[in-house]
C-alpha cells in the first residue's frame, strides 16, 4: 500500500525558505520607499541567504577552514558594502563626476 506522507529534509526546507525571503525581498524592491532601514533588511538577508546557501547547497560547512573563512567574508563584506554604498551614495556621486 502506498503512504502518501509529505515530510521536508533540510535542503527542501532551506529551498522553500530561500524562496519565500527572495519574493519577500522583490515585494519590498517594488513597493517601499527607499530608505536606510529597507536597505538594511534588503542586505541582512542577503547575508543570511548567501550563509544558507554556502551550509546547505554548496556543503561548505564541512570544507577547509581557508575556503569557509573567506567564503563567510565574502558573504558578509558584500552587504555590508551594498549598505555603505546606499549610506554614502551623495558621497560617491560627487567623487565619481567627471
Amino acid at each position: 500500500m502506498l503512504k502518501n506522507t509529505f515530510t521536508l529534509n533540510v535542503l527542501d526546507f532551506s529551498w522553500v525558505l530561500l524562496m519565500i525571503i527572495t519574493t519577500a525581498n522583490a515585494f519590498v524592491a517594488e513597493t517601499a520607499e527607499p530608505s536606510l532601514a529597507i536597505t538594511a533588511i534588503i542586505c541582512c538577508s542577503i547575508a543570511y541567504k548567501g550563509r544558507r546557501i554556502m551550509d546547505y547547497f554548496m556543503e561548505l560547512n564541512h570544507a577547509n577552514k581557508t575556503i569557509q573563512l573567506f567564503m563567510r567574508g565574502y558573504f558578509h563584506v558584500l552587504p555590508a558594502l551594498i549598505f555603505l554604498s546606499d549610506l554614502f551614495s551623495e558621497e560617491l556621486v560627487a567623487l565619481t563626476a567627471l
